[in-house]
């Protein structure tokens, strides 16, 4: 085998720890500062140099590192870093303890403050880019800082001011210096109430912890007396350090911060309890001092603004609370009109066709029921007529130019038959091409004076999209007669629609009780089918097709018969009907074919005839009809010419294009294998002669009607058809085959045009099998002939 390396493993990803390898680095460092600061001043500046030189450089790199350096906040706390550095170095550093120079410890403290402001600018947008509200969460940053500075003021800040002698620059900056740090700890305090777990706001806010810390004790140091000790040191450079590692950690750049408007029951004490103590702490305290003579009127007014801005940040903090309270109050009158609104569309929905807008069965149900109950309840009231309507032709329109044109047409059919409907009445859209219309009480004349103009309505032509279109309708009615329930109702109504769509296109039929008994008998004939080819109750009959010239048989046509177990027999002309829709006739018709094949077979090797066998167009669009006629005919053997398909002209013409050519194409192939093929029924269908000539027909069968006008509606003219018809068949080679001739008288007129093939009682009815081959042999039609 070929060495194979090993598979390529994705690396694993580790949590950047530069931050806190930083953390370690600068905090001992400035651990070591005060002990350096005792040996030596040199030493002293250099670590205060070395320490905010790595705290500014970790600023920037995290920045950077951390995609940050396009975001105001943190460009500006990089520069705040890089100030602290520059002020240290060169004015603390150089200037004052190195060079000595006057004013340098001025500009030490500008540049000091300016590094106080830009930071404090920097957590300002930090909270005011925060995700929710970022007004509240500067107001209750104002709140938490005046309620500690009020206690700071009194006992802290005030003392100092009094006793430190201080002025201009230097007392600015003693005074800036707390502010600055009362604001940045109330929006830190702010912000960590709705960030709890954010490791890098928290070294963030250790970071200003220490920078309070380190400015208290600078206070308290200048209240004393004393220089400024370790804790002010440790305080000021760990805010440095701090601040470099809260920017350099990863999670800067992956968690946002939130603040929100309500606060939570936690939050409410706190700020209670700040919004009460502070200013009475604050108020003691000043009692205290004003009983050893130590306050003046200044710090009492003082006091009183602070406890008036403190009530004003209050009532703004409430305002937005009151804000928030009433968007939400009309964010959720918004949202109930709304979903009033989409509970109006659904229940419009729910009752409605969504394509014309009429209403849906549903509807239509629930108007039937009420005007049902109405009619029953109340004395004098007739019952509810019924219109249902079936489009004719539609499918055709919507196979051949598209579902768009076909949704279209039926929004225009909807439009008409809207202006045919009066006030009170109910139009609906049951789902396709069936549309009913409710008329409450109407009488049956009425109801058909109706449904007559929704024939006139529907007939008229269609125009869209440069095509014109027509279409008819079939009409039910069911009017007159009480009903106990609208599915009653629609059963009813939908048989009077079947009898109108059995009696043609564009008709009108109305319900009958009789139509229920005829449906019921139809319904038990259905289940008493579908039992048949299996209980062996089918046979088969065949009837001689006749030579007129010579008096041979030329062939037999085999014809389905039913007698169900313990009945009568059932005419062919109710159960194929009932086979055909029901798909029945597929399985009935591969029996009849492989009975007629088998019997077939020893007629044609004796007798040297055909047999031909009926097929429906259901059987003919089966996929594999042709390969099962074929597979069939391999089977019993059967040669070329021994069997002729029958089909209707309407069965290839009744369907889309494409379909046609596809059952032509079965049909020339199952010519080629010898199957001939007849078209039966000539002259009652299509009887076009551009189809004629295209269709794959080997023999003619003229339809019955032709044979019994021939004597008893005027015969010359019928005569002259039938002569055509021959005649036209003879030219196109195909053989002739009259059918239904019944008298001599026929036969003779028949035998005058061109002795065609006939097919008759005068010659024989259907007969068994077994009765086919004492025909043949005894051949009783010779006379008739």
């Amino acid at each position: 085998m070929p060495r194979m390396s090993p598979p390529t493993l994705p690396r694993p990803v580790r949590a950047p720890r530069i931050w806190a390898a930083y953390l370690l680095l600068a905090a001992a460092l400035t651990a070591a500062t005060p002990f350096l600061a005792s040996v030596s001043p040199a030493l002293d500046v250099l670590a205060w140099v070395l320490v905010q030189g790595i705290s500014a450089v970790a600023v920037v790199a995290g920045a950077r590192r951390n995609g940050l350096t396009g975001q105001w906040p943190w460009r500006l706390l990089c520069v705040a870093a890089v100030s602290a550095w520059f002020s240290t170095t060169l004015a603390w550093g150089i200037g004052w303890i190195w060079l000595e120079i006057p004013g340098s410890m001025d500009l030490y403290r500008v540049g000091t403050l300016a590094t106080y402001a830009l930071s404090l600018v920097a957590l300002t947008m930090l909270s005011t880019r925060a995700e929710g509200s970022c007004g509240a969460g500067l107001l209750d940053a104002g709140i938490i800082a005046v309620c500690v500075a009020m206690p700071l003021w009194t006992f802290l800040i005030k003392p100092l001011v009094d006793g430190s002698g201080q002025t201009g620059t230097a007392l600015a900056f003693a005074i800036a210096i707390p502010v600055i740090d009362l604001f940045a700890a109330g929006i830190l305090v702010r912000l960590a109430f709705d960030n709890r777990r954010t490791p890098w706001l928290g070294l963030l806010g250790a970071a200003y912890a220490s920078l309070f810390a380190g400015d208290g004790a600078y206070l308290l140091d200048q209240v004393t007396g004393r220089p400024s000790g370790t804790v002010a040191t440790i305080g000021w450079l760990g805010f440095s350090v701090l601040s470099g590692a809260a920017v350099l950690h990863p999670g800067v750049a992956t968690r946002r911060l939130r603040t929100s408007v309500v606060s939570g029951r936690g939050r409410v004490i706190m700020f209670l309890a700040l919004a009460l103590l502070s200013p009475l702490v604050s108020g003691l305290g000043h009692a205290f001092m004003d009983s050893y003579g130590r306050t003046h009127f200044f710090d009492g007014l003082m006091n009183t603004a602070l406890t008036v801005l403190l009530a004003v940040l209050l009532v703004l903090r409430l305002n937005t609370v009151a804000r928030l309270a009433e968007n939400h109050s009309a964010e959720l009158v918004t949202a109930l009109n709304r979903q009033e609104a989409l509970q109006r569309s659904l229940s419009h929905r729910a009752l409605h066709d969504p394509l014309t807008g009429l209403a849906n069965r549903t509807l239509l149900n629930q108007s039937l029921q009420h005007a049902i109950i109405t009619s029953s309840a109340l004395p004098g009231i007739r019952p509810p007529a019924l219109l249902l309507l079936d489009l004719d032709g539609f499918k055709d329109i919507n196979d051949t130019f598209g579902h768009p044109i076909g949704d279209e047409l039926l929004v225009h059919v909807a439009r008409r038959l809207g202006a045919v409907v009066a006030q009170g009445q109910t139009l609906a859209r049951l789902g396709g091409d069936e549309f009913a219309l409710l008329l409450p009480t109407a009488t049956p004349a009425d109801a058909l004076a109706v449904a007559r103009r929704v024939l006139t309505a529907v007939r008229a032509p269609y125009r869209l999209d440069a095509r014109e279109l027509h279409l008819t309708t079939s009409i039910g009615i069911l009017a007159g007669l009480p009903v106990d329930s609208p599915s009653e109702a629609l059963r009813s109504v939908d048989l009077a629609l079947y009898a109108a769509k059995n009696a043609g296109k564009d008709q009108i039929a109305v319900f009958e009780p009789a139509l229920r008994d005829a449906q019921l008998e139809r319904t038990r004939l259905t289940a008493e089918l579908r039992q048949a080819l299996p209980a062996g109750e089918f046979t088969l009959n065949y009837q001689p097709v006749v030579n007129l010239a010579s008096g041979d048989i030329r062939g037999v046509e085999a014809l389905l018969r039913w007698t169900p177990t313990g009945g009568t027999p059932v005419r062919p002309d109710v159960f194929i009907p009932i086979a055909e829709e029901t798909g029945l006739i597929v399985p009935i018709g591969l029996w009849v074919l492989e009975q007629a094949c088998a019997d077939a077979r020893r007629w044609h090797e004796q007798y040297g005839i055909s047999v031909a066998v009926n097929v429906s167009g259901r059987q003919l669009r089966e996929e594999g009809f042709g390969a099962m006629v074929l597979e069939t005919l391999a089977r019993y053997e059967l040669p070329e010419g021994a069997l002729t398909l029958e089909i209707t002209e309407s069965m290839l013409l009744a369907t889309t294009p494409a379909e046609t050519q596809r059952l032509i194409g079965v049909l020339n192939a199952l010519r080629e294998h010898g199957v001939r093929i007849a078209l039966d029924d000539f002259g009652t269908g299509y009887s076009s002669l551009a189809y004629l000539r295209s269709l794959p027909v080997d023999v003619l069968k003229i339809d019955r009607s032709f044979t019994i006008a021939l004597t008893e509606e005027g015969p010359q003219q019928t005569q002259a058809f039938t002569k055509a018809i021959m005649e036209l068949s003879a030219s196109l080679r195909l053989d002739t085959v009259v059918e239904g001739v019944e008298t001599s008288e026929q036969a003779v007129l028949l035998q005058r045009m061109g002795r065609p093939l006939v097919q008759g009682y005068l010659f024989s009815p259907p007969v068994p099998a077994q009765r086919v081959e004492d025909l043949l042999s005894a051949a009783p039609w010779r006379n008739a002939a």
